[in-house]
């Protein structure tokens, strides 16, 4: 009976301690449209567990709201081509978002680039995996 009963405790222990894991990585909070703005980069934080992007957006009635995007992890941006040196304090931008749906100015970053339109970052594997299946996802929005 004890043999039998070890593994199951060992299996509930496991998916009870990796909870607050799969919580940290849910993008619930997040509409599940994205959203293109104008803006300065105020801050670049390339660092652990996940790089984060802070900038400046002009609101319609010309307020200044200061934005925070979350990406992914150092080695993952790095595997996508981004470096600690990508963006810079001052740097105009164009980033596509998915807004936090309670319409505070927190979003995860699914697009990176250059005031002038240049690609900083293609897509965000926090915003939704690997290239093919974004590749899928946008093929599938642009039938409907």
């Amino acid at each position: 009976m004890l043999r039998r009963t070890l593994p199951m405790i060992g299996l509930f222990a496991a998916l009870i301690s990796s909870a607050p894991v799969l919580a940290h990585h849910s993008n619930a909070n997040y509409a599940k449209t994205e959203v293109t703005m104008k803006g300065t980069v105020v801050e670049y934080d390339w660092g652990n567990p996940h790089v984060i992007v802070i900038w400046d957006v002009k609101d319609d009635s010309g307020n200044t709201v200061r934005w925070t995007g979350d990406l992914a992890s150092v080695s993952s941006l790095m595997a996508d081509g981004m470096t600690k040196n990508s963006l810079k304090t001052g740097d105009d931008v164009i980033m596509t978002v998915y807004p936090a749906k309670a319409g505070t100015p927190f979003s995860v970053i699914s697009q990176i680039r250059r005031g002038d339109g240049s690609i900083v970052l293609k897509w965000s594997r926090q915003a939704g995996g690997t290239p093919e299946e974004r590749a899928a996802r946008e093929a599938a929005q642009h039938q409907n």
